[in-house]
């Protein structure tokens, strides 16, 4: 791809983001889930099954807050600040105009996805009566991202930063389109994920063209610092401390004597396996073969272990 190549998607923007296009989603009373039961192995706990559907439905709604809370640090404070910093010409190499321009619509998308989650997730708390227990502060990327930008040479951090944060916006568009799908989820939730999807397809195919032009761009040695920089970012992207840490959380909340908190947290270390086969894994095999860098070699090399 050429600078000359990138076609703006403005004319889809214009026609479809949510933010022209889509009503206030509401929460209904019924008896669906806020959050997939294959998504929270805690759920399925024997002991928690022999609490009953109240704890179940307590873990589900909670697990719903943590993955909001963690979509509006991902939007707000991590896309945002690489999308801005293309719109507004910081970044350091030379995008031409469609490129800021769809930038700066991402910012606005983004934006809107993290008020539409506020405003959602006030309706939960009222709703239900139950506020979320103590948040993460961060999310992996907050971690991931700043990790592997150190570890490459200072001038291709803003490089590094690029590709930590397109390869995270096509894994998350994949984990929308999943809950967007589910059927056990409430019809809300299902709409605020669909809305969301409605956007993230669209910003993933620019993270895609966007990376495909730097790297078509930048010279040799970019490529390759950069290769060497992405298992690096990979191994802090892909693991489940921060997910453990909040379970951990959650089980202390428990109305359960304390020694079945217990068995039910020691239990919990290996629910989060990170395999090759692993969703994440997959989507991010996907992207990096769409973006051009498995036609890399030295970068093909670096990553074998997760191709």
């Amino acid at each position: 791809m050429s600078l000359q190549s990138y076609v703006s998607h403005a004319d889809q923007w214009e026609q479809r983001a949510t933010i022209r296009s889509r009503p206030r989603r509401i929460v209904e009373d019924d008896d669906l889930s806020y959050y997939p039961v294959e998504r929270q192995p805690l759920y399925a706990h024997p002991a928690v099954i022999d609490a009953g559907r109240e704890v179940q439905d307590y873990i589900l709604l909670q697990s719903f807050y943590k993955y909001i809370n963690d979509v509006i640090i991902f939007e707000t404070e991590i896309v945002n600040r690489t999308a801005l910093a293309i719109a507004k010409s910081r970044f350091p190499f030379e995008f031409p105009f469609a490129c800021r321009s769809d930038a700066m619509s991402v910012v606005i998308d983004e934006n809107y996805h993290a008020y539409v989650a506020m405003d959602y997730l006030d309706q939960v708390e009222r709703s239900t009566g139950i506020g979320p227990i103590e948040q993460n502060r961060e999310i992996e990327l907050s971690r991931a991202i700043p990790r592997a930008m150190e570890y490459v040479p200072p001038q291709y951090a803003a490089g590094m930063e690029l590709l930590g944060v397109a390869i995270s916006e096509n894994t998350v568009t994949a984990e929308v389109a999943a809950f967007s799908r589910d059927t056990t989820l409430k019809r809300s939730v299902k709409g605020v994920m669909a809305d969301h999807l409605a956007d993230e397809g669209r910003h993933s195919v620019f993270w895609i063209n966007l990376v495909k032009l730097y790297w078509s761009e930048i010279d040799e040695t970019a490529r390759i610092e950069l290769g060497r920089g992405l298992p690096f970012f990979l191994r802090e992207y892909l693991t489940n401390e921060l997910q453990l840490e909040f379970d951990r959380r959650l089980i202390g909340t428990l109305d359960l004597p304390a020694a079945t908190r217990e068995r039910i947290a020691n239990d919990m270390v290996g629910a989060y396996p990170i395999t090759n086969q692993h969703p994440m894994i997959v989507n991010i095999r996907k992207f990096l073969k769409m973006a051009g860098l498995l036609e890399h070699e030295p970068t093909r090399a670096a990553i074998a272990q997760y191709l």
